[in-house]
């Protein structure tokens, strides 16, 4: 969900910004066919919502076929709304429609929040009705809760979703189109001779430093209170040689059963875990959760991971300075591919050449997404939670690769997911259960393990400084 949110938001406001500055034709039936692409996503998600939720309410055996069933619908319903934004986005010309038609060009940020709302406003509209299957499935997982959702009501289901998924992308995005916009009124010599890319990218890592103190404030979160269960997690971070600000307890209203870690920096490292983790898991399982939070620290992960999203416009930077002809090349193969025919009667802006770019941009990011960053990054997962099995203590007896087991299942279970599905970022439960077993029978699974690593983590690094090497072996030449 969040890398398809990210792509379209940076599309849309892409497109918008680079667009013809013309006005466009047939206004009317423009908002009318917007209008209908938004019901449309919302609609559908409301009837996927309905069936579902009433094969659950009744305590059917069939729960799990059901948030199977679910499950596809929701990819449909992604699917949907990919379509309807992609059509709003490139064919409409609602960029133009905003800016130009209504004369907001240049009102920030209420141009750049017009042009996002018939994006953002289907999965408002789409969590509203999805909080139906929620409720459900938390009065199945949680018969002794005289509420399905604890203190939990449909404003608030939809504001924590709202915080997490746009909170956390739109901040940082409209900082930046700020700080851009401010210095093309008041300095707008910075922004030639290539001083654009050195100033937003030094505010860009700006940013990244201090989104940990964001996602405090924008997740509602509170420091773990000291006691015993403080103290034992204390305890485990000094043993691990792991450094964070605080532990923070993230309140979702029981909604989320999980654990996070933000900063790259010790002085704004936070550890999130959530209230219904504290809720279902016991000491020694929330401190296996913790301990891979940990591993993702003591592994760099989450500046591995930066790398990793940047590796292909370093690539990209790379092959450009080999084959100085790139990007035209690539623009006249687009063209050949049939991209240079996205014109359509009755859709004036000359929106095509802008279409054709975005959508090889969406395509080859969803290429490398699902081929490289996702497979990766499960590799990461893989490592943090070996981490923790070599750093959890043996307690009262009970084995660590038990305790992880325990706290891997539990968070399938009580979230009502299917231990053998996977996400983009995350193996299966089933998968990850399967290989600290694999990797405790026989030992030399992880020496072979850890060296794939950091073959990965070096090719990675090697990929992102690739254009510096570059550039110096062409000066020296």
């Amino acid at each position: 969900m969040q890398i398809a949110l990210i792509v379209v938001v940076l599309a849309a406001l892409a497109v918008a910004r680079s667009g013809n500055p013309l006005p466009v034709s047939g206004v009317g039936w423009r908002l009318m066919v917007v209008a209908l692409g938004v019901a449309a996503v919302s609609l559908f998600a409301l009837a996927s919502s309905i069936l579902i939720a009433r094969g659950l309410k009744a305590d059917s055996p069939r729960h799990r076929r059901l948030l199977a069933r679910f499950r596809n619908l929701r990819r449909l319903h992604m699917a949907l709304w990919l379509a309807a934004s992609g059509g709003i986005i490139y064919w409409l010309g609602w960029g133009q429609l905003v800016r130009f038609n209504w004369g907001l060009d240049g009102a920030f940020p209420l141009d750049d929040l017009l042009i996002l709302t018939p994006v953002l406003l289907p999965l408002v509209f789409s969590w509203a009705a999805f909080y139906e299957v929620e409720r459900a499935v938390w009065v199945f997982v949680d018969k002794r809760a005289s509420k399905p959702l604890p203190g939990c009501k449909r404003w608030q289901y939809v504001a924590l979703h709202v915080r997490h998924h746009l909170g956390i992308l739109l901040i940082p995005v409209l900082a930046l189109l700020a700080v851009q916009d401010g210095i093309e009124i008041f300095a707008p010599g910075l922004l030639e001779n290539g001083h654009d890319a050195v100033l937003l990218g030094s505010l860009l890592a700006v940013l990244l430093v201090l989104f940990p103190l964001m996602l405090k404030y924008v997740w509602r979160t509170h420091p773990l209170p000291p006691g015993p269960l403080r103290s034992r997690l204390e305890q485990s971070a000094g043993r691990s040689g792991v450094r964070a600000r605080d532990i923070l307890v993230w309140e979702t209203d029981g909604m989320v059963l999980n654990a996070a870690v933000s900063g790259v920096f010790r002085g704004l490292r936070y550890i999130f875990l959530t209230d219904a983790l504290l809720r279902y898991l016991g000491d020694e399982e929330i401190e296996a959760v913790f301990g891979h939070e940990a591993g993702h620290v003591k592994h760099r992960h989450l500046t591995l991971r930066m790398m990793a999203m940047v590796a292909p416009l370093s690539l990209w930077l790379l092959a450009e300075q080999m084959f100085p002809g790139l990007s035209g090349l690539s623009g006249q193969w687009s063209s050949e591919f049939g991209f240079s025919g996205l014109e359509f009667s009755g859709f004036d802006g000359g929106v095509a050449e802008h279409a054709r770019d975005g959508l090889c941009l969406l395509a080859a990011m969803t290429i490398y997404v699902t081929v490289v960053f996702g497979p990766y990054s499960r590799l990461l997962e893989h490592q943090a939670d070996l981490f923790s099995l070599r750093s959890l203590p043996i307690d009262g007896g009970t084995h660590p690769l038990k305790t992880i087991g325990s706290a891997l299942e539990k968070l399938a279970a009580n979230g009502a997911a299917n231990r053998n599905t996977r996400s983009w970022q995350h193996a299966s439960i089933a998968r990850r259960v399967d290989f600290l077993n694999r990797i405790d029978t026989e030992p030399k699974r992880e020496l072979h393990f850890q060296r794939r690593m950091i073959v990965a983590n070096c090719f990675v690094v090697g990929v992102v400084f690739s254009p510096i090497l570059g550039r110096l072996l062409s000066v020296s030449g």
